[in-house]
């Protein structure tokens, strides 16, 4: 960072023990006491959590497991589409829900963070980030939820969508968890599995597979 801001000299005084670091430390404290170590507990396992939308309703199964947040982050996030044969950006009345009790701690921009552990810090605990919620309806920061309460509609709002969908993500300490490999995304019992490729996969189960699609068929259809 300091390489394109400074010369060699400042570089140098930069990085020093008595640079930037006894600088930081003086305002905020020696940084590592804050650590968790490990970010990802050995044995640890996803909270029972539902599927993201409200019973009877056929949702599709458009994305499997792809980049939670754009390029380098995990293949942590699945995607589904509302009801309804119109394509594109279109406005949809359907309801996306909660996928598991906890606290709404940040809205905005199409994204609705809701954290789990009650602590009301999304850096830590599990973390579900629910992506593309429209503004319309959409639940505030600081309310509680229940498991299948209202969050708000599918759109295309926030980041880059060619049709209105749920991107709905799982973060653990802040680390995007992938839903393609060893904690796989259950929802319902239904557990994800990748295929390999970006946005392609599956949810099995009990012996029967849904493969994800980008559009509608008879194939990909899913609901609570």
């Amino acid at each position: 960072m300091f390489a394109p801001l400074y010369d060699r000299n400042g570089w140098e005084n930069a990085v020093l023990e008595g640079g930037v670091f006894e600088t930081y430390t003086l305002l905020f404290g020696y940084p590592f006491d804050l650590a968790i170590e490990p970010l990802l507990p050995t044995g640890m396992q996803q909270p029972a959590m539902q599927l993201p939308f409200e019973s009877g309703a056929e949702w599709a199964f458009t994305g499997g497991p792809h980049g939670g947040w754009d390029d380098g982050s995990a293949w942590a996030a699945l995607d589904f589409a509302p009801p309804g044969e119109a394509l594109g950006c279109i406005i949809s009345d359907s309801w996306i829900v909660a996928v598991a009790d906890g606290l709404i701690v940040r809205e905005g921009d199409g994204a609705v963070i809701q954290d789990l552990d009650g602590d009301g810090y999304e850096q830590t605990g599990w973390v579900v980030f629910y992506m593309h919620v429209e503004s319309r309806g959409r639940v505030e920061a600081g309310t509680f939820l229940k498991a299948g309460e209202r969050i708000g509609h599918p759109s295309c709002e926030g980041g880059i969508s060619s049709g209105t969908h749920l991107h709905i993500a799982r973060r653990y300490n802040g680390e995007w968890i992938p839903a393609d490999q060893r904690l796989p995304f259950v929802l319902d019992n239904w557990v994800s599995r990748g295929a390999g490729k970006e946005y392609d996969g599956f949810l099995e189960r009990s012996g029967h597979s849904i493969e994800a699609w980008e559009g509608r068929s008879g194939e990909n259809l899913i609901q609570r």
